[in-house]
This record gives C-alpha cells, sequence and structure tokens, in this order.
C-alpha cells in the first residue's frame, strides 16, 4: 500500500450538472429546491476520491475521514458547477486536499477534506470482525 505516484499538488476537475434529486427539499436537508449541501460535499469527496484513485495500486482506495467546508452559494437544478480538488499535502496514508466549487466562476463551495489510503479488502474484513 504505497500511492508512491500520488504527489502534492497534483489536482483533478470534474463537472456536473445539478439533478432535481439533489436538492435540499430532496435529501431532506431543507426546504428549497436548490442545490443540497450534502450534495455539494459529496460532489467535493467524489472529485477528491477520483484524484487519489487513479493513482493508488490495485487493492487499495481511500475513504473520507474529514470534511470542513463552506458553502457559500445557491444553485438551481440545471446548474452546470465544476470542482477543483487539489492534493496539498501527503502524511504517510493521509491525503489533504482543498476543494472548490464554481458555478459561472463564482465560488459556491470551497474547504478542506482528508482521505486516507486503505486496502479495501483488510477495511470489509475488519468491519465485519
Amino acid at each position: 500500500m504505497g500511492g508512491f505516484k500520488l504527489k502534492e499538488g497534483m489536482k483533478l476537475i470534474l463537472e456536473k450538472t445539478v439533478k432535481a434529486e439533489e436538492t435540499a427539499a430532496k435529501v431532506a436537508s431543507g426546504a428549497l429546491d436548490v442545490f443540497s449541501t450534502p450534495m455539494l460535499i459529496a460532489f467535493m469527496e467524489n472529485t477528491a476520491f477520483n484524484l487519489a484513485q487513479k493513482e493508488l495500486e490495485d487493492g487499495d482506495t481511500t475513504v473520507g475521514i474529514s470534511v470542513n467546508i463552506k458553502h457559500l452559494k445557491a444553485n438551481l437544478v440545471g446548474d452546470l458547477l465544476k470542482c477543483e480538488a487539489l492534493l496539498t499535502k501527503i502524511d504517510g496514508k493521509k491525503l489533504f486536499f482543498n476543494v472548490k466549487v464554481t458555478y459561472n466562476d463564482e465560488i459556491v463551495g470551497d474547504g478542506e477534506h482528508i482521505r486516507y489510503i486503505v486496502n479495501e479488502k483488510k477495511f470489509i474484513e475488519k468491519i465485519r470482525g
């Protein structure tokens, strides 16, 4: 389990269009039909996950262990969002990311996310006991 191909400074940008099932009203995090904070966080985590995953050895993956973000702007269904994940620090198996989501160059959300490298099989076996 190395992740030796991972290097600080790597980044990945993903795009997504806000879907009706991702609104605050639909995921029960609020009453409005706007992009929900849980879905914003999921988009950020997914971008960081994808950045790390393509560089890991077979059988390894990452799990999210910390999210510290601000949701700064509301978005409607159909809006096209971009998320940038930047790998800022590697501390053993711990990966630190800056994550930022934008809409038409306006910041929708930004913050920090930490993921941890694990072996998929061992991780699940440990949970099952």
